[in-house]
């Protein structure tokens, strides 16, 4: 085994029942999931937990995984952690999303942890849930029998997948994504924008996610076009890598909009919460999504976030104190939305207040109540189909 990839131990109590968890995930340098496990780790290990990271994810001399590692890691290896560490830990914890290629991990954690006699606990984030479930029914359905809890990322998800598995539903638990509010927060709009040269007379938006087709990128980049029709003091920054870069950068130049949107490619981890900050709200145009932790970022840092009905954005994003939304697909509603963002006055503190639900202190101490359910057999219990955000709240 590789000690700088595997059987990294996190976080030792100092009182108190401790937690041995092993933590079954995919951590990499960027990634919804990858971020979502690391944060988690971090703050679980300093509530009285100790968690075993199995990292999926190589990044052997910074090279890429192959698709061969990828499975074998979700496989072979993941059965053989589980078996051969098995006096190290109390509960598994597994990480999963879509395809069924990163989903397989659930599939082996499910086998090994009967042979082990662990209680399972499986996170599924996934943009298409619907798509995913009914695809692969089959393989949901074993995952979902022999875990003790599947911790999802929004309500929508858990109505559907009760829905279609209603003898399961008391196993389904909602727990939302967070953000680091030690690098997500209110910052001096000038500096920012002094820092990254950024207009200091426009109306700035900013968007950051990868240059796929899923993001809706063409209908933030119509829709800015169409409003550049009536006013020039717009400026759209569009930050992320992916095979839509040379198509989007057509589409600028095509609308005539290189004084007006700009694509500044992929940025490091430090510069988003500038990038942020130096704007006057966040877009999201996504056509599907699970549960953003930019969205979390973006309101953490007291901006408003304006985005699309998909995911659990809505159940996020539930007042227009905080963001506004739209349907998605569609850069006329899109276009809508932000001219009505535009002439809002929007409360920073209101909505920086609003984020710190979502810290992942808060997030970590939900999970640990999760795995204490199970594992600790607490007095107290809850619902089926419990959504933990209401301890939160």
């Amino acid at each position: 085994m590789d000690d700088a990839v595997n059987g990294n131990i996190f976080g030792k109590s100092g009182g108190g029942k401790m937690v041995k968890v092993l933590m079954c995930g995919s951590v990499a340098s960027s990634g919804g999931v990858s971020t979502h496990t690391k944060n988690l780790i971090e703050n679980l290990s300093v509530e009285e937990n100790e968690i075993l990271l199995y990292n999926y994810y190589t990044n052997k001399a910074h090279s890429k995984n192959t698709n061969f590692e990828k499975v074998y890691r979700r496989t072979f290896g993941l059965f053989l952690e589980i078996i051969s560490n098995r006096k190290k830990y109390e509960i598994i914890h597994d990480q999963t999303s879509g395809g069924i290629f990163s989903f397989v991990s659930s599939v082996t954690a499910s086998i090994a942890s009967k042979i082990v006699d662990k209680k399972l606990i499986v996170t599924f984030h996934h943009s298409r849930t619907e798509e995913f479930v009914k695809k692969y029914k089959l393989f949901f359905n074993f995952v979902l029998k022999n875990v003790d809890t599947m911790i999802l990322v929004s309500n929508r998800q858990r109505e559907f997948i009760s829905k279609t598995f209603p003898q399961y539903s008391d196993k389904l638990v909602v727990i939302p994504n967070g953000y680091d509010s030690a690098i997500f927060f209110p910052r001096n709009t000038d500096e920012c924008r002094s820092t990254l040269k950024v207009p200091m007379n426009k109306k700035v938006i900013f968007n950051i996610s990868n240059l796929i087709d899923i993001k809706g990128h063409k209908y933030l980049i119509e829709a800015i076009g169409n409003i550049a029709k009536t006013r020039s003091d717009i400026y759209c920054i569009i930050a992320g890598k992916g095979y839509l870069s040379e198509t989007l950068e057509q589409q600028i130049k095509n609308s005539k909009l290189e004084d007006y949107v700009k694509l500044v490619g992929w940025i490091p981890d430090n510069e988003i919460p500038i990038y942020i900050n130096a704007s006057d709200f966040f877009v999201l145009p996504s056509l599907g999504e699970g549960n953003p932790i930019v969205m979390f970022e973006a309101i953490g840092c007291g901006k408003p976030f304006i985005g699309t009905k998909v995911g659990g954005i809505p159940e996020i994003i539930a007042s227009e104190e905080y963001g506004l939304l739209c349907e998605p697909a569609s850069s006329a509603e899109l276009e809508k939305t932000i001219l009505l963002a535009l002439d809002k006055n929007w409360n920073s503190s209101r909505i920086k207040k609003y984020a710190e639900t979502f810290t992942w202190k808060n997030i970590a101490k939900t999970t640990k109540s999760a795995y204490e359910q199970k594992l600790l057999k607490k007095n107290k219990t809850y619902s089926p189909g419990i959504n933990y955000l209401a301890d939160l709240k």
